[in-house]
This record gives structure tokens, sequence and C-alpha cells, in this order.
């Protein structure tokens, strides 16, 4: 039963899985085979950018190294906004994805308990998150030996280390959501908030002093607060999201387990 559940998941995920591993391999590939000829020039403009936009993309002075470019393209940007859409998505159709298209009553029908379905369900959802960041670290190693340039691949590993925990931390609330009321709009609406606002604050946040305390709010902060690739992973940042991850999980054990699906 663990084969079926397990397995079953990770084959009817596959195609879209594969699509955005290549995807996001083709955007490692990409920003890598750009880093040699923008990144002296793009450091001056971005020097040159309001406080507010500077912000957003990253330090100047940071562009000039690969692991400061990495940090901003495309872990500052795309790479978290893609892997917490995937991760909340995946999470959402794990238990209320199955109840809404009616299939949790045949799942169910098996010999098979609720907290196996919760397990193997979470497991196939760690997997395929970490079959996303192979994808991308790999484009980059890839990309930076076919343009000439090294980088630190320690910096790089925590920094797909503390993705991939953004995108558990999500995915998992979502899956929690999602098995405490069957609802998959309440599910998307809540984790969906949680990440918008998260990364509005991280954006925000640092421009104003008065509000800078929020930050410590925000999952993005969490995730990219200490520039992981540059300094390396802050294990306390780390410990708070698979903290989130840890007890969505027993909260959606908890409450799917209790819960009068008849």
């Amino acid at each position: 039963m663990f084969s079926s559940i397990f397995m079953k998941t990770l084959r009817d995920g596959r195609r879209s899985n594969l699509l955005l591993g290549i995807g996001l391999a083709l955007i490692g590939l990409y920003v890598s085979v750009l880093f040699p000829n923008v990144s002296d020039s793009f450091a001056d403009l971005i020097g040159d950018l309001p406080d507010f936009l500077q912000s957003i993309v990253g330090d100047a002075a940071e562009f000039s190294t690969p692991e400061g470019y990495f940090s901003t393209q495309p872990f500052g940007v795309l790479g978290p906004v893609v892997m917490m859409v995937f991760a909340i998505n995946r999470g959402i159709s794990a238990v209320a994805g199955e109840e809404d298209g009616g299939t949790l009553d045949q799942l169910m029908a098996n010999p098979v308990s609720r907290t196996s379905i919760v397990l193997h369900k979470s497991l196939a959802l760690m997997v395929s998150t970490l079959v996303l960041m192979v994808f991308l670290g790999a484009s980059l190693v890839v990309g930076a030996q076919i343009m000439g340039f090294s980088f630190s691949i320690g910096g790089m590993l925590q920094m797909l280390l503390s993705l991939l925990l953004l995108s558990w931390a999500l995915g998992f609330l979502a899956l929690a959501l999602g098995a405490a009321t069957g609802s998959k709009s309440l599910a998307m609406a809540v984790s969906s908030a949680v990440a918008a606002v998260g990364y509005l604050i991280h954006l925000l946040a640092p421009l104003v002093d008065a509000v800078s305390f929020t930050r410590y709010v925000s999952v993005m902060y969490y995730y990219i607060g200490d520039r992981p690739f540059i300094h390396g992973l802050t294990y306390w940042h780390a410990g708070v999201l698979l903290s989130i991850a840890v007890i969505s999980i027993a909260v959606a054990l908890y409450s799917f387990n209790r819960r009068d699906l008849h």
C-alpha cells in the first residue's frame, strides 16, 4: 500500500514535475550564461536605482560575484515564486484535491489508514520538490562550467536547502489546511496569502525602520534574509521553516484523523 499511494502520487505528477524541472534548468543555464557579460554593467545599473528597487533586486556590489548574482537571479525572485506556487498546489491536491475530485472515498476503501495517506502524500511532496532542486542546482553548475567561472558549491547547496525548506513549509501548510477542512479554496487562499504577504514584507520592511520588525513574520525572511548563498545558512532560520513544515504535518494528521468524512 505504501508503494501504491506514494508511487501513484509521483506518477500522477511526473509530467508537470519533469516539465517544471526542465524549465528551472533552462532558467539556471540562462542566468549562468549571462553572468560573465552582465555582472559589472548590471551592478552599476543596480547602484543607480532608488533604494526601493535596490531592496527588490539586491545589493549592487554583490552582482560582481557569482554568489551575489545567483542570490538574486534566480533565487531572489523567480525561484521562490515558482517553488511556492508548485508546493502549495501539490499540498492542496494531496488531500483536499482527492476529496474535491471524489477520489478520496475510493482511496480510503482500500485497507489503508488516514495516517498513511497523509504521510505518503507528504513524502511524495518532499521528493517532488527535491527533484526540482536537483534540476536547478545541476543547471547552475553546468552553466558555470560552460562559461568558465566558478562559485561556492557549498553556498549553492545551502541556498537550495533553504529554498527546499521554504517549499516544504508552504506546501505542508496547504496540505494541513486541506486535510483539516477539505476545502481547496480555503487552503489555496490562506497558504497563498502567507506566501504573498511574506514576499511583500520582505520587500518593504527594509525600507522603513519603524516596521522592520515585521520581517520576522515573513517566510521569505527565513528563506533568504541572511543570503545563504553568500553567508551560509542561518540555522535558526532553517529551523523556523522546518518547524512550520513539521507542525503542519502534525496538524494534518490530527485533523484528518478526527474529521467525519461521511
